[in-house]
């Protein structure tokens, strides 16, 4: 039963530290509200689930298969390198059910604040612990000039050894790059 279960369902999670842009990110992606979005962290406490849609993966145009996609907005691990007061107890829990539960995993990073030390961490056991799919994205890119980008997008790929993606919830720059590199992983899977 848990096999149909799966192969009828692609959850995606957005992970990153507090105030990252996560919930602006889902919004964007939506093009409404979906997750509240303040200027004070630790606003997403639960996770925030939000269908996105039906639709067709695989290889196969004459049988295809279809797959419901649901997005997933987790509260902040980390507000700065330090353990967010709200990530404690069944919250805590929830948010790692979530990313264990995850076929895809998207990690926010902040283009004002860069790659934190505790993230990296994160990222990295993540990615050998569940063997998933993840996406970098640096948020907020609209606050980077041109060299601040290079540079930071340098750094982060080097250190997490994954392709980057410039966004914008704000400018909706990179937008419509992390809709369809998300889709070409659904159709891989």
């Amino acid at each position: 039963m848990e096999e149909t279960h799966r192969e009828n369902r692609f959850k995606v999670v957005m992970i990153g530290p507090e105030n990252s842009g996560k919930s602006a990110l889902v919004n964007a992606i939506f093009g409404r509200n979906i997750s509240r979005v303040s200027e004070v962290g630790g606003t997403t406490k639960n996770p925030v689930r939000k269908f996105w849609g039906r639709l067709k993966y695989g290889r196969s145009k004459r049988h295809p298969k279809m797959v419901n996609v649901m997005f997933v907005d987790l509260g902040g691990l980390f507000a700065g390198e330090k353990r967010s007061p709200v990530m404690v107890g069944r919250v805590l829990e929830r948010t790692y059910k979530e990313i264990e539960d995850a076929d895809l995993i998207i990690h926010v990073i902040d283009g004002e604040k860069g790659l934190l030390k505790s993230f990296e961490k994160i990222h990295h056991n993540l990615k050998f612990r569940y063997q998933k799919p993840i996406i970098v994205v640096i948020n907020k890119c609209d606050l980077l000039d041109a060299e601040g980008r290079e540079e930071l997008k340098r750094y982060v790929e080097d250190r997490l050894d994954n392709r980057c993606i410039f966004t914008s919830a704000v400018t909706y720059e990179g937008i419509p790059d992390l809709i369809n590199t998300i889709i070409n992983i659904l159709k891989k899977y």
